[in-house]
């Protein structure tokens, strides 16, 4: 009698340290610099494989304990890695994430090195979500170990857990080629080539911005032709 309530008291302690341990981090994601909010940027406990974005007012939540690595990323900016600290739970942690602008001076191979390897370095950080599979196969997943016939879970596929995988991946996705567009496409060279900047700059940047498909076709004389088009069509409206 007495060794089983040793056990359950056990059990219980066990459940209320993790419980404790486990807590939610909060704050507000922005342009470093400003004020500026950013919406839609990704928050992602690398320890924990837990992931949210922020809101329309650029705030987050997101379960953490004190050691985890959380990852905030967004397109046009570079991402920040923060290791999870106690004071971090008593107060709304500020992000703020540095714009990914190349310096003038930079030449289009060292931009497109500096791509290559961020790009190494954000598939390493989200290769377990990016490479993790289901226990059981899903439909449309293709395996090495494939046999013939169908062998797939539609149970496990429409799952909320899964469901949300599957967004997060698009938004990598998404995000990754929102990174090369800017790489290809940066807001330096672009400044550099129109002589447009301010207000002016940034609305042609919105407005002109190329497809995903275009930039990984395009030569940098496409490039290059394609600014000087553009520009010359902003400057008529």
């Amino acid at each position: 009698m007495f060794k089983a309530g040793y056990c359950i008291l056990i059990t219980l302690l066990t459940f209320w340290s993790a419980g404790y341990a486990q807590q939610t981090m909060t704050g507000k994601v922005e342009k470093r610099g400003s004020t500026e909010i950013i919406i839609g940027a990704n928050v992602i406990n690398l320890k924990q494989g837990k992931h949210n974005i922020s809101d329309m007012g650029g705030n987050y939540r997101i379960p953490a304990a004190a050691g985890d690595t959380i990852i905030f990323s967004s397109a046009g900016y570079q991402p920040d890695t923060t290791i999870v600290a106690g004071y971090m739970f008593t107060e709304n942690y500020l992000v703020a994430l540095k714009p990914n602008v190349v310096m003038l001076q930079s030449l289009t191979v060292e931009e497109s090195r500096n791509y290559q390897l961020d790009s190494m370095q954000r598939r390493e950080d989200y290769k377990f979500i990016l490479d993790k599979k289901h226990p059981v196969k899903l439909w449309n997943e293709k395996r090495a170990s494939d046999g013939p016939g169908l062998s797939f879970s539609p149970i496990g596929y429409m799952s909320k857990k899964e469901r949300e995988k599957r967004r997060l991946k698009k938004r990598l996705r998404q995000e990754e080629e929102d990174y090369y567009i800017d790489s290809r496409f940066p807001v330096a060279r672009v400044a550099q080539l129109t002589r447009l900047q301010g207000d002016s700059l940034r609305i042609f940047m919105n407005r002109c911005r190329p497809s995903y498909q275009f930039c990984r076709g395009a030569t940098n004389q496409d490039i290059f032709l394609y600014i000087n088009d553009k520009v010359r069509l902003f400057r008529k409206r």
